[in-house]
Parts: structure tokens; C-alpha cells; sequence
């Protein structure tokens, strides 16, 4: 059994708790055990970084600082989070100079960049793996088409090495696949849905969402996957924001999981868009 450190930001705790309830699930089936990290904060996610760096190091290293004594590898399942302390972490392995700001900062803690980040598909494929996963799966998926949705800021990390490819990534594909899913090649795998814009420019967000639901529906995708708490809650809430166009549900990348594994989803009633017909799909194996 692998334990992690779990940071669950902002999201998880608040608008996605299915999520982290659904993670819950799915981990520990797979033997993978999570240590919520004590007294964290929020890591500034889309925001702060916009506005001063330093301060945005300084929100993610006093996280960072407490997790390294832990001494386990460090798991954010929301995209911001996970993209925000990879960049930290990974930079002041080699920028001392930074590493003293941010230490003088966060003083007495200290941060060395020590952790491995990883986000959700990372963990599946790195302490999972695929044959597993298709070996374990106990219900049919292969009348459930998806298109797999990374958003925009998982793999475009600045200044670091990301996990996958920055503009066509395929580790989320490659997890669908051994679940069975019926995974459908499309363009929009990157493309922004608005992100944290929804708070200050809703019209954005729901012309930049629309695109992205109008291709995925374009595509024949009976749902839209994706591992990122924001690009859920912007494309789950199109009805909500006054779009009129059709829509099609928007599952957590562990929700998937849940329906081969149990064949129903924990957060099915969470959802606005309603995520019935998916589940009408799933046959057992």
C-alpha cells in the first residue's frame, strides 16, 4: 500500500466535495491511502500568481514546507493546485536564490523542493498502472463514448518539465482506454473554458464552455471527462449561467473509475447537468 500526502485546496473542500469523496473511494480500492496534509492553506491558485510571484511561491511553500515532513509524495487532484506547487517545488531545487526568499518567508519553516507533485493521473498510472486497472474493472464501459478534457493548465507548466505532453497530452486517454471506455479523438483536449473568469466575466466563460461542449457533443461523446475541479464546475453550470445550447454531462476522471469498479457514482445527484444517462449506460461485465 502507497500513502500520500493529500493537499486538497480550496475546491475539494467547497463546490467538489463529490470529488474528494470520489477520489476516497477509488484510492483506497486500490490500495492507495492519502494523509490529508495538517493545517494547510490555499495555494493561491489561478489568482495570485497574476499579481505577485514571489507571494504566489510563498502561499505554495509554507504548503510545501509543512508536507516535506511528511516525507511522502505530494497528491493535488485540482489542476491550479497541482500546477502551482509543481512550479514552486520543482523550481527551487535549483534557484537558491528563490529558495532563501521564500524560507526567510515562511520562517521557521523551510522549504527545499524535496517532494514529487502529482496529480490524479499520475497516481493511477504510477501506482496503479493500466493492466491493473483493466484487470480490476468489474463493469462494462464500452457503450459510454467520452472525450478526455485536461484543461488548460495541466500540462502547460512554465519553466518545468509537465508530466505529458504540453499540447497533446494521451495518460488520461490511455487510463479511459483501460477502463473500457469508448475513448473519441477530438481538438479541444487544451482549450480554456473560462477558468477562474466565471467571477469576473461570466460572459466569457460561458462563449469560451460552449465551444468546448457544442465539439464535444460534435465529437458523439456521451460525457465529457476531465480531472480539474474548475473546468467541472464551468461546464457542469452552463444551464445555470444562461446558456441555452445543448449540454452533455461533465464527470470527474475518478468518477469514471467509480462506474467500473461499482458501476454507479457517488456524486450522481451532484451534478447539475444530470449524469442519469451515463450511468443507464454501464453494464456489468
Amino acid at each position: 500500500m502507497v500513502t500520500l500526502t493529500y493537499y486538497p485546496g480550496c475546491s475539494l473542500k467547497t463546490g467538489s466535495k463529490f470529488y474528494e469523496a470520489s477520489i476516497q473511494k477509488v484510492f483506497s480500492t486500490y490500495g492507495i491511502g492519502l494523509r490529508e496534509l495538517p493545517d494547510w492553506s490555499c495555494c493561491g491558485a489561478s489568482a495570485a500568481h497574476t499579481i505577485d510571484e514571489d507571494v504566489a511561491h510563498v502561499l505554495v511553500a509554507r504548503n510545501l514546507a509543512i508536507a516535506e515532513k511528511q516525507e511522502l509524495n505530494f497528491f493535488a487532484p485540482c489542476s491550479a493546485c497541482y500546477s502551482r506547487s509543481k512550479i514552486t517545488n520543482d523550481t527551487i531545487r535549483s534557484d537558491i536564490s528563490l529558495q532563501d526568499r521564500l524560507n526567510d518567508a515562511i520562517a521557521p519553516l523551510e522549504c527545499t523542493g524535496s517532494l514529487e507533485i502529482k496529480n490524479i493521473i499520475e497516481v493511477l498510472d504510477d501506482h496503479v498502472g493500466v493492466s491493473v486497472i483493466a484487470k480490476k474493472k468489474r463493469f462494462d464501459l464500452s457503450a459510454l463514448r467520452v472525450v478526455p478534457y485536461y484543461g488548460c493548465v495541466l500540462t502547460r507548466l512554465m519553466r518545468v518539465k509537465p508530466f505529458d505532453d504540453r499540447e497533446n497530452p494521451r495518460s488520461m486517454d490511455g487510463l479511459l482506454e483501460a477502463l473500457g471506455a469508448t475513448v473519441l479523438d477530438w481538438p479541444f483536449k487544451m482549450e480554456c473554458c473560462g477558468a477562474a473568469k466565471t467571477l469576473t466575466d461570466k460572459e466569457m466563460t460561458v462563449r469560451l464552455s460552449e465551444r468546448i461542449m457544442a465539439r464535444a457533443i460534435g465529437a458523439g461523446a456521451d460525457a465529457i471527462v476531465t480531472p480539474c475541479p474548475l473546468c467541472q464546475m464551468n461546464l457542469d453550470l452552463l444551464p445555470s449561467l444562461g446558456s441555452t445550447i445543448p449540454v452533455i454531462p461533465t464527470l470527474f476522471l475518478s468518477e469514471v473509475f467509480e462506474l467500473a469498479l461499482y458501476g454507479r457514482m457517488i456524486g450522481l445527484s451532484s451534478h447539475f447537468v444530470p449524469a442519469e444517462t451515463v450511468v443507464t449506460k454501464i453494464k456489468e461485465a
